[in-house]
């Protein structure tokens, strides 16, 4: 399978014009709220399988919110939640997160960002759709429905409104060009398949599945995917997508045209990717697992406990953050909570995230 590479494609995140914040037009949609009233439990079993304490396996109750627009120039984007819910510890998502550092957090992160009663951290799960004029992108697939994954009991056998809610955005399956996942875990991969008659098809009939080659080659080791999770990702959300022919390996510097561009941003995964969106110059940049959470802003050194490779995660993510610090380029990463998207900014000698509250 050929890698693809756009002719023109850019090699690295140049410093943002002063004058694209101005072309950000915010557009905020309150559209059809398809909630579901399932209350997922926690999952009481760290990564090791040992049951933590009994206040952690406290219930894990998913919200949906309302979905959000933006518009750059021609190119419309759209968020589509699959669930939102406190799920993880601090210690838990970040290893190196001492309890000292949370102390010294905590006034900001409550109760946006951390379950003040549990003390868990809130995570979302969500697409993000990019319309250009010439075609649809669907970024990152979340977990999925009906998917076997007991060792992450949070996405297990689930049965999420996701389609609804792509539905409610203006969106049917159909319409999807390119599927795009920033990097090949479990959360970013599900909605690739759907189940169907007992078997795992393409969810985007008519889109192509662009995956990075080097996140593929990665991945497609039996070895390595087990040092991750046994839970069988690959093979109901990945090899469908090979075996349909749908599937393209592509270069971490892949351009679909002049507005909307992939760049490499490994660490995270080896083949982790942002998307950029913007003329020339990143209007958006959509960061993927660069960060999980608002804490890595302002402690850039703290991992998350799923980083392949722990010290290109820290390098990767203090240069990210010091590329767009105080520059006019909106961040979406994948995982904050309602409202997800905002800025990058310096603040006594660190950063905060600034969220997009605008109404």
């Amino acid at each position: 399978m050929s890698v693809i590479r756009h002719p023109s494609a850019r090699r690295s995140f140049p410093g943002a014009r002063d004058k694209s914040k101005c072309n950000l037009a915010i557009l905020l949609q309150d559209a059809v709220d398809v909630a579901t009233s399932e209350a997922m439990p926690y999952d009481p079993f760290g990564r090791t399988g040992q049951p933590r304490r009994q206040q952690k396996a406290q219930a894990m109750t998913a919200t949906t919110s309302p979905i959000r627009h933006w518009r750059i120039g021609e190119v419309e984007i759209t968020r589509v939640l699959e669930f939102e819910a406190a799920l993880f510890e601090p210690a838990v998502i970040h290893p190196e997160a001492a309890p000292e550092i949370i102390k010294r957090h905590r006034s900001w992160l409550t109760p946006r960002l951390m379950d003040p009663v549990s003390g868990l951290m809130i995570f979302a799960f969500h697409s993000t759709v990019i319309k250009t004029p010439h075609a649809t992108i669907l970024v990152d697939t979340c977990s999925g429905n009906d998917k076997e994954r007991p060792h992450k009991l949070r996405y297990d056998k689930k049965n999420w409104p996701y389609l609804a809610n792509l539905a409610a955005a203006g969106f049917a399956p159909e319409d999807i060009d390119y599927v795009l996942c920033t990097h090949l875990h479990a959360d970013h991969v599900g909605w690739n398949t759907r189940l169907l008659d007992g078997r795992w098809v393409p969810t985007f009939p008519n889109a192509r599945y662009l995956f990075a080659r080097e996140e593929w080659e990665h991945w497609r080791v039996a070895e390595w995917r087990a040092a991750y999770t046994t839970d069988p990702y690959y093979e109901d959300s990945l090899l469908p997508i090979m075996e349909s022919g749908q599937a393209e390996l592509v270069a971490t510097d892949y351009v679909f045209d002049d507005n909307v561009w992939i760049e490499p941003w490994p660490g995270h995964t080896p083949g982790h990717v942002c998307v950029a969106v913007g003329s020339q110059q990143p209007s958006v940049v959509l960061s993927g697992d660069i960060m999980h959470t608002p804490l890595q802003c302002a402690e850039p050194q703290l991992n998350s406990c799923f980083c392949v490779d722990a010290d290109m995660a820290r390098a990767t993510r203090l240069r990210f953050i010091e590329t767009f610090a105080d520059r006019p380029v909106m961040i979406i990463p994948a995982h904050f909570p309602t409202p997800t998207a905002g800025w990058i900014r310096s603040q006594g000698g660190s950063f905060r995230f600034r969220f997009d509250d605008l109404r």
